[in-house]
């Protein structure tokens, strides 16, 4: 194996985009490294190189003298570039070897879901080549394409009255989002740490399916049936239109923003009727929904565009974002109250640029050690 193709490994290990036999590989060369530490010679150097070309799930070279005679270049090379794996930091002690890691780049999220069938089966959605999976009672055909949708499809004339008791959900974990369609034709577009509830099959005389996180849904026209959205302790009643709703349990309120068409909120008895560039506030702690309209409601689902966009919000508001999306932790060193910031910029670069770009207000301060980033004054 080359050196770009090692360093290529160990990047996908850390954006966790290997397969299981590249990430066992990763790790028990790692193991073996710590159990012992002893600088490789050239011939142990040939084994494991020739160990690792036959357990790798990558095309196999068929000239096979031309490889083995760039064996020890490519070991020699190894070294010199200071590679992840235990062959490359064979002088390094532990110590080297966890700064190393350090200093590895904390990547952005993906496309990337856990979809749990109504038989309790979970599949693991991601950037793999697409797939299809049946369920024939339902007369429903859900398929993975690669542009990183979830599609719902009716193969048979399915029975759209009465009770559909099978469920599935669609769960992004931190570091990730994906994209559904559902069998009515709807669109939802899932934020990171967020989790979907839906029936194979819309029946009776209402579309309904559960969020829990932050999505935004382009909903199928169907006057004869709306379409419901049940958060924690609010419901969202549409008829066919575009709304972003933010519900995460750790947040102090859940935030449903329309795009277009109509929507009705609902908390116990009280309700909203929304227009386009509004948005409901529901704090937890109120019995009361407050409407207001947006200067410019798009930046509410700049996510779902592939930006960060911050217009006047605070430090803690903006570290809970990067945090989902980056899948790290966030440490402060002092108090932040009265610090807001303003900015756009995409959520698919590093997140150094993120960090540098409210560093030049000379406010705070961040450095990154391993998945965990530390705010100071």
């Amino acid at each position: 194996m080359q050196p770009n193709q090692i360093k290529e490994l160990i990047n996908r290990y850390l954006s966790g985009n290997c397969t299981e036999a590249e990430s066992a590989l990763v790790e028990n060369s790692y193991r073996d490294y710590l159990l012992n530490p002893e600088p490789l010679k050239e011939h142990e150097i040939l084994a494991d190189l020739q160990w690792i070309e036959a357990k790798l799930p990558l095309p196999r070279s068929t000239k096979k003298l031309n490889f083995y005679k760039k064996i020890s270049i490519a070991a020699a090379l190894l070294i010199a570039v200071g590679g992840t794996l235990y062959f490359g930091l064979a002088r390094k002690d532990q110590k080297d070897i966890t700064a190393k890691l350090a200093e590895e780049k904390i990547l952005p999220g993906t496309d990337r879901a856990i979809l749990t069938l109504a038989d309790g089966r979970k599949i693991l959605l991601d950037k793999n080549a697409s797939t299809l999976f049946l369920d024939s009672t339902a007369g429903i055909q859900i398929k993975k394409t690669k542009n990183g949708e979830l599609i719902y499809e009716v193969l048979a004339t399915v029975s759209t009255t009465g009770n559909v008791k099978q469920y599935n959900t669609i769960e992004t974990p931190r570091g990730s989002q994906y994209t559904v369609i559902l069998q009515d034709g709807t669109k939802v577009w899932l934020n990171a740490s967020s989790f979907l509830k839906y029936p194979l099959v819309f029946s009776g005389n209402k579309r309904q399916v559960e969020l829990n996180g932050e999505g935004y849904f382009e909903v199928s026209k169907n006057k004869a049936r709306p379409f419901i959205v049940q958060t924690n302790n609010q419901e969202v009643e549409v008829l066919g239109t575009h709304f972003n709703v933010n519900a995460y349990p750790e947040e102090v309120a859940i935030k449903t923003t329309l795009l277009e068409g109509k929507v009705i909120v609902h908390k116990g008895g009280e309700e909203a009727l929304m227009k386009p560039g509004e948005q409901v506030v529901n704090l937890k702690t109120s019995k009361n929904l407050k409407l207001s309209t947006l200067e410019d409601a798009n930046e509410v689902i700049a996510w779902k565009n592939g930006l960060f966009l911050f217009t006047h919000e605070s430090l803690y508001d903006i570290m809970v974002k990067i945090s989902r999306w980056y899948d790290v932790e966030v440490e402060y060193q002092g108090k932040f109250d009265n610090q807001y910031y303003s900015g756009t910029i995409s959520r698919f670069g590093e997140v150094e640029a993120v960090l540098k770009i409210m560093e030049l207000t000379g406010s705070v301060k961040f450095k990154i050690h391993g998945r965990r980033i530390i705010v100071m004054k």
